[in-house]
């Protein structure tokens, strides 16, 4: 229950010490991705809701550092998708100096006295003034084809009347910084309430933005600089998931501070925003780890009509790819994994899924541990030509990462109006589900190679969820999706043939994509009927085969 009240938090929460005050301040965050999580996560159930909470701390030289040490914790009230500051106050400034030091940090808090959630920060450091909590989000955005980056902001009130841009990003867990100057009105990429030279006012600046072409020819930055910026791009271009963050440096009594906010996921946001009709589902089976990609309701962007000035550019990029590069990233509460996938852009297309090939240990973990529940799926795109050069980029928001309840589904036709659904190796933590109505989509993929394409497309109503073994569901035509006469001919071909190799099926639900064994059976008797036989039949042949071998060798 836990890890359901761990998604109502942002991995970007900080702890920030003030000096002057001698004060420490846990900074949570709401999760910037709340809309996205289902609505049974509870979070919203305990708006309003009396907590408590311990600031938690590592120090090189003091050790484990509890706040406060005993006692009940901190009294706070827990809102919903807001921001919450939570503080503690030193006795003295010899304790507080005690903190100094710390680089790692996290926090232990009772939601309504019952409910225990234990988490990191991103970042923990100190200043001479109150500058806590000066973001609501931060997304980082870019544009590999366009050659800019920037995060896009929701500033709070902070008092910060003029301070330096850096933006930072992470290698071998050490933070890299580069320089970012405010950019020229008549940059082509600037846009309103951006950090520019007209403004500069930090309550008002939604968009911090490097171009690199305009940077790297700028006199603004030094040769130094410039060779820090390139370095930064090819890290992000060959690894889309690097962590970034905003960093602001401001001074105050000559003492030079931060303001530092994570990124709570990029985002490419190129001219074309191919991404922007993306409908997707990622679920994690005992084969692998299923994309649903929405490419379908995506690829028109690749085809717009000549009227919009962006037509010869998609043309450009139509007859240049000739191979797609996909990479899935999935983050949680343990470090990111990447899988990664190349495609040719003829079967990208018309890709309606993708299946990542995942270790025995990561799905036996992911998929029998509520340590996962909390996890999230990104695809990023990349449209590569003959040389291995990008062409064009894009991607989708995080999801969250669904689990299948069964190891597999079997599909047995058994007479002309209905099938029968099974499943087995049910998972453990799926057991206590209620039954419930569900809508499930069967999609039969004709299989070349890795690739599939859709060929039949199901949908069925009515199905009991996990509540017993096999139910019988109808599957004709009426409920199937798309051009009727063509579900037709799929289905009678379907009752007259046996199983095909080249042949894939998925059962989707509203949580889960799960492959589906197919098996054919022309008859109106149960197929579980003569499953009995068949086993009756074996097992007799077995026993005489036993008797058989047992005269024998007593002869």
């Amino acid at each position: 229950m836990a890890n359901s009240f761990k998604q109502c938090f942002s991995a970007a929460s900080t702890i920030v010490g003030n000096k002057l005050t001698n004060t420490i301040t846990l900074n949570l965050f709401p999760n910037p991705l709340i809309k996205f999580i289902p609505s049974d996560n509870m979070c919203q159930v305990l708006n309003g809701k009396s907590s408590t909470a311990f600031i938690l701390l590592s120090s090189p030289s003091k050790g484990n550092i509890q706040l406060p040490s005993t006692g009940a914790g901190i009294s706070f009230v827990y809102l919903f998708n807001q921001n919450i500051s939570i503080s503690y106050k030193f006795a003295s400034a010899a304790l507080y100096a005690d903190t100094l030091d710390a680089t790692f940090g996290g926090f232990n808090i009772l939601l309504d006295g019952e409910y225990e959630v234990k988490a990191s920060v991103a970042d923990v450091f100190h200043t001479l003034s109150n500058q806590t909590a000066c973001f609501s989000s931060t997304r980082f955005t870019f544009s590999l084809l366009d050659d800019w980056y920037s995060f896009e902001v929701q500033p709070l009130f902070c008092e910060v009347s003029s301070f330096t841009v850096f933006f930072e990003y992470q290698v071998n867990n050490v933070w890299l910084r580069v320089p970012v100057r405010p950019v020229d009105d008549a940059n082509v990429f600037v846009s309103t309430n951006d950090y520019k030279t007209s403004n500069v006012q930090f309550a008002t600046i939604k968009r911090y933005l490097l171009d690199m072409k305009s940077a790297t020819e700028s006199s603004k930055y030094t040769a130094d600089e410039k060779a820090a910026l390139l370095k930064m791009v090819q890290t992000i271009f060959l690894n889309v998931s690097t962590p970034v963050r905003l960093s602001l440096d401001y001074s105050v009594k000559s003492t030079t501070a931060s303001i530092t906010s994570v990124s709570s996921y990029l985002f490419s946001d190129n001219k074309l925003k191919c991404a922007s009709q993306m409908v997707t589902k990622a679920t994690l089976n005992y084969n692998g780890l299923a994309f649903k990609t929405g490419f379908n309701n995506a690829i028109p962007c690749l085809a717009i009509p000549n009227t919009n000035p962006n037509y010869a550019l998609a043309q450009t990029i139509l007859q240049k790819s000739t191979q797609v590069k996909l990479s899935i990233i999935i983050t949680s509460s343990f470090a990111p994994i990447k899988l990664t996938k190349t495609v040719s852009m003829q079967n990208f297309i018309s890709l309606y899924l993708v299946q990542f090939e995942v270790t025995e240990q990561l799905t036996n973990d992911i998929l029998g541990s509520d340590l996962y529940s909390g996890s999230m799926a990104q695809l990023f795109i990349q449209l590569m030509d003959v040389n291995g050069q990008m062409v064009l980029d894009f991607n989708t928001i995080p999801i969250k990462l669904t689990r299948t309840c069964t190891k597999q589904r079997v599909w047995h036709i058994k007479k002309e109006n209905s099938v029968a659904t099974a499943w087995t190796n049910q998972v453990l933590r799926c057991t206590s589900k209620a039954a419930a109505v569900i809508s499930v989509e069967y999609v039969g993929l004709m299989k070349t190679g890795d690739q599939y394409a859709v060929v039949e497309k199901y949908t069925v109503s009515s199905m009991s969820n996990l509540s017993v073994a096999k139910i019988d569901v109808p599957i004709t035509c009426d409920k199937a999706v798309g051009d009727q006469s063509a579900c037709q001919t799929n289905r009678t071909h379907n009752m007259k043939g046996s199983v095909r190799d080249n042949m894939v099926y998925f059962a989707e639900t509203p949580t889960e994509l799960t492959e589906v064994k197919y098996i054919v059976v022309e008859t109106d008797l149960s197929i579980w009927t003569y499953f009995y036989v068949a086993l009756g039949v074996l097992s007799v042949i077995i026993i005489c085969a036993a008797i058989y071998l047992t005269v024998k060798g007593n002869q």
